[in-house]
């Protein structure tokens, strides 16, 4: 495990050292090996090369930066290894799709890199479609179940309740899967839900989104619910969220699926988001 603690020591010296320079040698050297072997390894290990992870995680401080304070433009591009504006804002709207100026507005979607962190598996590193929004409470009906259990615990009953196979629960609630769909967890009930003027079954359940402050966190299209929902789940909970400067307000996650009754298209076009709510805690 020594050498597990050497490579973290590691990474936290270039965490510390992102707004500033830092050297290959100080990294090897803490984590006991030479240069190259740093460099080959972390490339390895993570799929990128070292230099494009600084790149990432620069850029991710930068556009946190850019939504929290009023910092000009100009001096975070400096703080975060540029020479002039247009250099960050080619490398920044490369990363994150939109311009450092667009980025000012919080509530644009941002391309994030958590730190990478050296287990038994690697966690972070991984990107994230990710932005912050403000809703207010929403009423959506639908069917709930206790369910409770571990977070692989509670995917697995959460598959149930989805499968056409099994419980089939949304076809309880409307005969078309077009348009959106909530998975509500909260204290141990997970609820299957949609607004009011998409469903079509009798006898539901109503319940409330609060409003407030969320962290969107979006898939890619054409994923699996099963395989997308925990993978992003664990992302965020192991490596976001430590890392972000916000904590999570009780027991709750919102999943949002986009969906299309036309099976052929919703394996092409399907894409899911997890909603936390959150607080600022600096």
């Amino acid at each position: 495990m020594n050498m597990l603690k050497q490579l973290n020591a590691a990474i936290e010296y270039i965490e510390e050292n992102l707004s500033a320079e830092f050297k290959i040698d100080t990294e090897a050297k803490i984590a006991c090996v030479t240069a190259d072997s740093f460099i080959r390894f972390f490339s390895y290990m993570t799929g990128m090369t070292l230099t494009e992870y600084v790149r990432r995680r620069r850029l991710t401080l930068a556009a946190q930066e850019l939504q929290e304070s009023k910092t000009p433009i100009v001096e975070i591009a400096v703080k975060y290894g540029y020479n002039s504006a247009t250099a960050f804002s080619r490398a920044f709207t490369k990363q994150h799709g939109i311009t450092p100026a667009q980025a000012r507005d919080p509530h644009q979607s941002l391309k994030i890199y958590s730190p990478v962190s050296f287990h038994i598996i690697i966690k972070g590193a991984k990107e994230m479609d990710f932005k912050v929004i403000e809703i207010k409470e929403k009423k959506v009906l639908g069917i709930s179940k206790c369910i409770g259990g571990t977070s692989s615990e509670r995917f697995g009953a959460e598959h149930i309740m989805w499968a056409d196979n099994c419980e089939n629960i949304p076809s309880k609630i409307c005969c078309s899967y077009d348009g959106i769909w909530y998975g509500i967890f909260e204290n141990g009930n997970y609820v299957i839900a949609r607004d009011q003027e998409n469903v079509a079954g009798t006898n539901l359940e109503t319940y409330f989104i609060p409003g407030g402050t969320y962290a969107v966190f979006t898939t890619q299209s054409g994923g699996y619910a099963g395989d997308e929902l925990p993978q992003l789940h664990d992302l965020i909970h192991n490596s976001w969220i430590k890392n972000s400067g916000y904590r999570q307000i009780g027991d709750f996650e919102l999943e949002v699926y986009h969906l299309c009754s036309d099976r052929a298209e919703r394996q092409r076009k399907r894409y899911y988001e997890i909603w936390i709510p959150i607080e600022s805690i600096q």
